[in-house]
């Protein structure tokens, strides 16, 4: 009886492995989806790029998201020749350092909204970025799931 026990603990770890989580934690992603793209926009400004963006719970059953700050989703900037990631100016994000919750149901998404500006001063309101090719990406900043989008390209002029 124990070597059954053992065998069926030992094919529950290597299932569990091989379906891309862990024995102890949840995939990265879990049921969860990260897609960011630009807004197509009537007048476009060369030195302007627009993004919306969201993060969908495409699971079967509700998830509830815990966050160490008010920033629930960020985005992230890599040069698109180098790959590096890029920091916008005036530094990183404003976040709050206070625990923020969000419960979705299946179906249910959060929305993110950027504007990306070209400059080398830091503006309220505005990601500042100087004038090059990029990509940007989006991750969901909770305690347990860590989804991101794919990479998207872009230039500010």
């Amino acid at each position: 009886m124990t070597a059954r026990f053992l065998a069926f603990c030992l094919g529950a770890l290597a299932v569990s492995t091989a379906c891309g989580g862990t024995a102890t934690g949840p995939s990265s992603a879990g049921p969860l989806r990260v897609t960011i793209q630009a807004v197509p926009t009537f007048a476009p400004s060369p030195g302007v790029a627009m993004f919306s963006g969201r993060v969908e719970n495409i699971g079967t059953t509700a998830i509830e998201l815990t966050f160490a700050s008010s920033c629930q989703v960020l985005p992230y900037f890599l040069d698109a020749r180098t790959g590096q990631q890029v920091t916008p100016r005036g530094g990183g994000f404003a976040c709050l350092t206070v625990i923020t919750h969000a419960s979705l149901r299946p179906g249910e998404w959060l929305p993110l909204a950027i504007t990306v500006k070209s400059g080398d001063v830091a503006v309220p309101g505005y990601i500042i970025l100087p004038p090059g090719d990029y990509r940007i990406y989006a991750r969901l900043e909770d305690s347990a799931y860590r989804p991101q989008s794919e990479p998207l390209a872009f230039s500010l002029r």
